[in-house]
């Protein structure tokens, strides 16, 4: 395999970076740092089907996409076929599960009982256990990769680091310690893989907005949220893209009936989402943007998987492909 890239020491400077852009991998760094980085990355394909696997071994992919948060966690299950690392075409995932929770919240007090409200917990002890409830949840389903939204720790290149993202920074953590355990035990013998958000930004909507707003009056990370609730949107009507079942299609036609991303929706249409899907669809559908994150993330990772197996069989020609 490591003679098929050898054609890459061959390419331009932008054709790295456009091969990087389309495959999920870093594009900083000199020409030769790069072009070093490809060449490793690329030969790691994580969609394929372990090579002691026999054929009636072989089973769907079951990737679980997490966008990670602390009131505002959401996540989807999709499925590949098992043929998915031979295919040619690109593959059309079937999503089973697609919500969004909320780790931490205030306790309501007991008011028999007398008891004072209490305050949200974010010491290390609770939040361990907040992580392993989730991840408990999670791996009944058998997911065989689980991507990871990876946190930053400063906001807008500022230099102080606000206190709520070291929480969810420490969530983050906690999070891989535990999927850690569970592997280092042989209860799960799947892989984990981290996802920049600013990757999956860029693969899906380029350099995105702006940074000057027309109109006046609203910054460019409000407009990537929109743009980003809008493409799902499009997705989810022309059914071509991605397929929902189960639980994940009253989420998705819920998702539907509130385009905007309101935090609430107005009493008509409340009942109408109480309509075409169960009841905790609507209130599940408050932030859009976060439901929309999860689904990008996993469709864009899916996607680089695909462009990778393509660059290895198609070589340099397969740079033409990528811009189309």
């Amino acid at each position: 395999m490591a003679a098929t890239l050898s054609w890459l020491s061959a390419c331009k400077a932008s054709q790295l970076k456009l091969i990087a852009n389309a495959t999920g991998i870093s594009s900083s760094g000199t020409k030769p740092i790069l072009t070093a980085r490809l060449y490793y990355e690329l030969q790691h394909c994580r969609l394929e089907i372990p090579e002691n696997g026999t054929a009636k071994e072989q089973k769907s992919q079951n990737i679980i996409s997490i966008d990670m948060g602390i009131r505002n966690l959401a996540y989807c299950r999709f499925t590949l076929p098992s043929n998915c690392s031979t295919t040619r075409k690109p593959v059309v995932p079937t999503i089973q599960e697609w919500t969004r929770i909320a780790i931490s919240r205030n306790h309501a007090p007991d008011k028999l009982a007398g008891d004072p409200p209490s305050k949200e917990a974010f010491d290390p002890a609770t939040y361990s256990a907040y992580a392993h409830d989730l991840i408990a949840s999670l791996l009944p389903s058998a997911p065989t990769q689980i991507l990871i939204e990876r946190q930053r720790f400063r906001s807008m290149g500022g230099t102080a680091v606000q206190e709520w993202t070291l929480r969810v920074n420490m969530f983050e953590a906690m999070i891989y310690a535990v999927l850690q355990t569970y592997t280092a035990r042989r209860l799960w013998d799947g892989a984990v893989y981290p996802v920049a958000p600013r990757k999956v930004v860029k693969f899906w909507l380029g350099d995105g907005p702006a940074s000057e707003d027309p109109a006046g009056g609203v910054s460019k990370s409000v407009r990537t949220k929109t743009a980003k609730v809008k493409l799902v949107a499009s997705w989810l009507k022309q059914g071509t893209r991605v397929r929902l079942e189960g639980a994940a299609a009253g989420m998705g036609r819920a998702f539907l009936k509130n385009p905007k991303g309101r935090k609430k929706l107005n009493q008509k249409e409340a009942t109408a989402a109480d309509q075409i899907g169960d009841g905790a669809a609507r209130v599940e559908t408050g932030k859009l943007d976060d439901l929309a994150d999860c689904l990008l993330q996993g469709m864009a990772w899916i996607r680089w998987e695909e462009n990778r197996r393509a660059i290895l069989s198609h070589g340099v020609a397969a740079i033409e492909e990528l811009k189309s």
